[in-house]
C-alpha cells in the first residue's frame, strides 16, 4: 500500500493478528495462567 498511514494501519492488524494467533495456541495447549518464569516471593 501507498502512503505512511496505510503502511501503519496493516502493520498493526498484521500484529494484531499475530498475537491473536499466538494466545490460541496458548490456550489450545493448556498454558493460560501460567508464568514463563516462577515468580520470587517477596517479604
Amino acid at each position: 500500500y501507498k502512503g505512511t498511514k496505510n503502511v501503519l494501519a496493516q502493520s498493526v492488524l498484521l500484529a494484531i493478528g499475530f498475537d491473536i494467533n499466538k494466545l490460541h495456541h496458548k490456550i489450545m495447549a493448556g498454558r493460560t495462567g501460567t508464568h514463563l518464569f516462577e515468580l520470587k516471593k517477596t517479604a
